[in-house]
């Protein structure tokens, strides 16, 4: 007689565990999902992107009668993006412990696993984001007021970035700053005079948008109060490039060593700021 046991249905397990770990993978990368993303082009093969990158070209008056001058060109060159982070989060379940049997069990560990990924990406991510050439000293260390929030608009406006495009992330610090709806840049926005007084402009607890910005938080920001330490940024999708060239795979196998199960959930990637001297794409917070 045939039975379908551990080692006859090892097969079977991958199942088990792909969809929770790429959940809470996806969930957890509100940073990565802020920028361009060129995984299309890197699927399957290859290790760098080569993003264009044209200098502007000045336009120029044509005079009556007279030949336009092709004898000029804009500046082309390109920006690369490589494809070069391998990361994976391996765990052994013993059948003693009987993961496999408990669902509750097997989605903490997905959760953790996928998180895990998440919190790498989104590591790498802030890693490039840091670095924009244009940053601007906050008034107060991890605090952001209506005039930082007056010089940012300044900053983004004078480097012809549209705010209505921009995402704003900052550390913890900053952003329950700009929710403080007494004393933050919150009180501008949620007026208690413009609903009658009732408390119901705070019934969420969130300000959302600011100008049209995304504002969000991230944990792979600093919170330090050092000073010059980099705790927020601002800039459009475009500011930045990923490329996921295999997206979270999960593979298993039974290995009747350990009397257990192995599972790996592991990732291939890169990412690449594209600010450059002449092209601004964003903006750094600095503490001053």
């Amino acid at each position: 007689m045939a039975f379908l046991d551990k080692t006859t249905g090892a097969n079977f397990i991958p199942e088990l565990w792909a969809d929770p770990i790429y959940k809470f993978f996806t969930r957890a990368n509100k940073l990565a999902s802020s920028v361009e993303d060129y995984s299309a082009l890197v699927k399957g093969a290859g290790d760098t992107v080569h993003v264009p990158k044209i200098a502007l070209k000045a336009a120029v008056a044509k005079a009556e009668s007279a030949v336009i001058d092709f004898s000029t060109a804009a500046t082309a060159g390109s920006v690369p993006l490589t494809i070069d982070k391998h990361y994976a989060v391996p765990e052994l379940f013993e059948d003693f412990a009987t993961i496999q049997a408990s669902s509750d069990l097997t989605s903490k560990y997905a959760k953790m696993m996928g998180e895990s990924i998440a919190r790498q990406v989104e590591t790498d991510m802030w890693a490039e984001l840091d670095g924009f050439q244009t940053g601007q000293d906050l008034a107060t260390d991890n605090t952001f007021g209506a005039d930082d929030l007056e010089t940012l608009l300044s900053n983004l406006y004078g480097n012809d970035l549209d705010p209505n495009d921009c995402s704003l992330v900052v550390n913890s610090a900053l952003m329950a700053d700009i929710m403080n709806p007494s004393s933050g840049v919150g009180q501008y926005f949620v007026r208690a005079d413009a609903v009658g007084g009732t408390g119901a402009e705070l019934k969420t607890g969130a300000v959302g948008m600011i100008y049209g910005m995304d504002v969000f938080y991230s944990r792979a920001v600093s919170t330090s109060a050092t000073d010059g330490t980099i705790v927020g940024a601002c800039y459009p999708k475009e500011a930045c490039v990923i490329g996921i060239q295999q997206g979270v795979r999960i593979q298993a196998e039974y290995d009747v060593s350990y009397l257990g199960t192995k599972v790996v959930a592991d990732i291939i990637y890169g990412m690449k700021l594209l600010d450059e001297s002449g092209d601004i794409r964003g903006v750094n917070l600095v503490n001053p």
